[in-house]
């Protein structure tokens, strides 16, 4: 089982990197013609020529690079006389750099790919929620090379098994990503970050903080055990998926420092860690871990400056959360043959109401001090109260959302 690893452009990730079960690098530009799945806000400024140069040199260390273009929506571009010389020239140029494969998320992308440019291996990717064997196969017949299948499913190894003996193309799970399990807001937020990260795009792309995100933020501490029922797996925990026949693990966040992404391979390559699981997941990496936090706060000003009748004030007062640090603890040795009771079938994956598993397990091995938890709920509460009410966007108290029955 190999691994899939983000670069975040920095010269010094691929020297310093344990290659010893990393299959390939994947990663894009801050802006492209397609966006992907995060904001440009988060992502570095390298240049086209700075991505080539890393292309050949992560060639030179014998890895194969991926290219991501999983944007969920072109905003129909892609059905413009402009918009396909705009990404037929993008993907000549991926060609002509040397990339080895790409990863889409439109099954359009996926069969033009394929028919167009047959040198590229084409990876399907996780925002296309594949999460049975039916989208699987679906998406195998147009043509995929490899699947990420949806993180719902992690867990739920009988699914995985019937896909597993039914498509041959390589299969791939995300490990170390806190997505709520089954969250809906999911396919808003891919769609959102999507958009963020075109460069054709017309909206602010700043808005690197969501009403997504924050909801999912609040969610996860008023209710902790979602920090448990999420998809993620442990490095231990390799080998059940391996017994699986998944081919390949992939490793998340591109916006990580070189020192965060060098941990969590090490670990998943040892497959073993002591200390804080979440060390290992993005979730962890509050301000001064992100490889870019002084340019995307930088960005973040610029972002409401730019935005007229803007209460400056109680949006600084609020955002007071990106200056916490995290004081979440997962005791990962507490989580130690966690992963039997889904391997055995005894999850009742449908209805967390009628399963307390993953709350035992929460009242065990998380720890979340008090004084945290309500500071950080009180802060999720109200900003997104100025999302919904306008205060966000209106300074003018007169200007926010008022009862239009009168």
């Amino acid at each position: 089982m190999k691994l899939s690893v983000p670069t975040n452009w920095q010269k010094d990730l691929l020297t310093k990197l344990n290659k010893e079960n990393v299959a390939e690098i994947y990663g894009k530009l801050k802006e492209d013609i397609f966006g992907g799945g995060r904001s440009s806000v988060y992502l570095p400024a390298v240049n086209k020529k700075e991505v080539k140069e890393f292309v050949s040199a992560a060639h030179g260390f014998g890895l194969k690079f991926n290219y991501l273009l999983n944007s969920l929506c072109l905003s129909n571009l892609e059905w413009t006389p402009k918009g396909q010389r705009q990404i037929r020239g993008f993907l000549d140029w991926l060609a002509q750099i040397g990339v080895d494969s790409v990863t889409v998320s439109l099954p359009y992308l996926l069969q033009m790919i394929k028919k167009c440019y047959p040198a590229f291996e084409v990876n399907v990717s996780i925002n296309t929620d594949i999460n049975s064997l039916t989208k699987a196969k679906t998406w195998e017949g147009l043509g995929a090379d490899q699947l990420t299948l949806s993180l719902n499913i992690n867990r739920d190894f009988e699914t995985l098994k019937q896909i597993r003996k039914n498509v041959k193309c390589r299969l791939q799970l995300i490990a170390n990503l806190l997505c709520l399990h089954n969250y809906p807001f999911c396919s808003y937020h891919y769609v959102s970050t999507s958009h963020n990260s075109q460069i054709t795009s017309k909206i602010n792309k700043d808005l690197y903080f969501t009403y997504y995100q924050l909801q999912c933020r609040h969610l996860s501490l008023s209710e902790p055990y979602r920090l448990i029922s999420s998809g993620w797996i442990r490095p231990e925990d390799l080998k059940y998926y391996e017994e699986v026949g998944i081919d390949r693990i992939k490793l998340i966040d591109r916006r990580m420092k070189t020192e965060l992404i060098l941990r969590a391979v090490e670990a998943y390559t040892a497959r073993s860690y002591d200390g804080n699981l979440f060390d290992l997941f993005f979730y962890r990496t509050t301000r001064g871990n992100s490889q870019f936090s002084k340019n995307f706060i930088r960005r973040f000003f610029d972002y409401f400056i730019s935005l007229r009748h803007l209460n400056l004030f109680k949006i600084y007062k609020e955002m007071r959360y990106l200056q916490i640090k995290d004081s979440i603890y997962l005791d990962n040795r507490k989580l130690d043959g966690f992963i039997s009771y889904f391997f055995s079938g005894k999850c009742k994956l449908t209805n967390c109401q009628e399963c307390d598993y993953c709350r035992r397990t929460a009242d065990n091995a998380l720890v979340i001090p008090g004084e945290y938890k309500e500071k950080m709920l009180n802060i999720y509460k109200n900003v997104l109260q100025y999302f919904i009410d306008g205060s966000l966007f209106y300074a003018d108290k007169g200007k926010k959302c008022q009862d239009r029955r009168r």
